[in-house]
């Protein structure tokens, strides 16, 4: 039985150490690039894009076919077979085995082309402006994922440092009820304090539940945007991301008319130009249709009644043609279809605009709250170091028997609250200049 129970335990953590991972936040990033479906699907969309830009200069490359193709008639074409043997050979003779026969077996090859080629430049336009679009929809898409992924990360270490910091509030607000109760009872402290002290400590295990359950929420959260099928951990300290690429965060300092300015360079707006750009190309390919056009054809075929003759006995001969086509009515439709591109044109002018108030309005909101935190959190870190001031002091007055044991406490108590706020407001801070980051050219 007790080597089932070891058994049972190596087994435990083995799989613990298989299916959950603890990872740095460059390791994270580095999964997240290699795994994540948003980009992967981006990635495709700019491929397939760039294959349909190939695919329009076929157009411009004059059509090569070949067929093969066997004919039974239920008669010649000349028939022969009413004449006597001699002069139908006489007669046979005189006629190609085309004519004669009613079995033909004919090979053919073909090649085609149609002018002018306006209608394929604008196509290919379209197709190479789609192109654009992919690539400028895959920029953002990547811009978003790793935002949406590093305020993820983010939240993640700071639920895990919330539950290390209220694990520890939990353990002194129960000391603290503990002592209140003694105290209690010895008539030393009023029921007050005593009631008081355990509503302090029932309101800390509520604490503690709640942050549990965000910490477990966050690493399912990171772990989707992974896209891995093993749990995950976050480690590391969050000052880290105070410093940027370039400088610390708290002494960077953005420049709100700079931002507003760069907004007509996001991407979300550069796509709504370059479809303004497609419905130009629309217009002229609308307008292509009352041009006349052309098709150039030629063919060569060989025909033979016994495809067991040589090459020489086969009846060749080749073709060519010229087709112009003058388009003279077809019942409004171009003149329906340019009016419909006409208003796509305004409809475009009208979500770019209403896509400069949108992000006019997240820059105003993003630049406020950046304003906001960064003062909040100059404040939080002098109540952090104040707090833990008092916490050493009263933990010196306490083993110089200058304090009592729950003044040590309560100092310890209002230290572990304040941390919770200091790292609440940080890890606002750090994600508000994440995303103002994207309006940064």
């Amino acid at each position: 039985m007790k080597r089932i129970k070891k058994l049972f335990l190596v087994t435990l953590v083995l799989h613990s150490a298989v299916f959950s991972k603890e990872l740095t936040y460059e390791e994270a990033k580095k999964i997240l690039l290699t795994n994540n479906l948003e980009i992967k699907q981006a990635e495709s969309k700019v491929l397939q894009a760039k294959y349909k830009q190939l695919e329009m200069v076929s157009p411009w490359i004059p059509k090569l076919s070949s067929s093969f193709r066997y004919t039974m008639l239920s008669r010649p074409q000349l028939d022969l077979s009413s004449l006597p043997p001699l002069q139908r050979q006489l007669f046979g003779s005189s006629f190609p085995p085309t004519l004669t026969s009613d079995k033909l077996y004919v090979a053919n090859i073909s090649i085609s082309e149609v002018v002018p080629l306006d209608k394929f430049v604008y196509s290919y336009n379209i197709a190479s402006i789609q192109y654009e679009i992919s690539k400028k929809e895959y920029e953002k898409t990547k811009r978003d994922v790793i935002i949406k992924f590093k305020e993820s990360f983010l939240k993640t270490l700071l639920a895990k440092k919330s539950v290390e910091v209220i694990e520890k509030a939990v353990e002194i607000s129960s000391e603290n009820y503990k002592v209140s109760e003694s105290l209690y009872k010895e008539g030393r402290v009023s029921y007050l304090d005593f009631s008081s002290a355990k509503i302090n400590y029932l309101n800390s295990k509520l604490n503690l539940f709640k942050i549990q359950n965000n910490y477990k929420l966050a690493k399912e959260s990171l772990k989707t945007i992974l896209c891995v099928d093993y749990d995950v951990d976050v480690v590391g300290e969050l000052e880290d991301f105070l410093n940027d690429e370039t400088e610390n965060l708290l002494e960077k300092k953005f420049d709100y008319d700079e931002l507003k300015k760069n907004i007509v360079f996001l991407p979300e707006i550069t796509m709504l130009e370059l479809q303004k750009r497609i419905l130009k190309n629309n217009l002229n390919l609308v307008r292509s249709e009352l041009i006349p056009s052309i098709v150039v054809s030629g063919s060569y075929d060989w025909t033979v009644d016994n495809y067991n003759r040589p090459i020489d006995e086969w009846d060749d001969r080749y073709s060519w043609s010229i087709i112009l086509n003058i388009p003279l009515f077809n019942g409004g439709a171009t003149f329906a279809k340019y009016k419909q591109v006409k208003e796509s044109i305004k409809q475009i002018e009208f979500s770019k605009q209403q896509a400069k108030d949108y992000f006019n309005l997240e820059l105003t909101s993003l630049y406020s709250t950046y304003l906001q935190l960064k003062d909040s959190l100059l404040v939080a870190q002098e109540m952090f170091q104040q707090a833990k001031e008092n916490y050493d002091v009263a933990k010196s007055y306490y083993l110089e028997g200058r304090s009592s044991y729950l003044e040590l406490l309560q100092a310890e108590l209002n230290f572990s609250n304040t941390k919770i706020n200091y790292y609440q407001t940080l890890c606002d801070y750090i994600i508000t200049c994440e995303k103002m980051k994207k309006y940064v050219r």
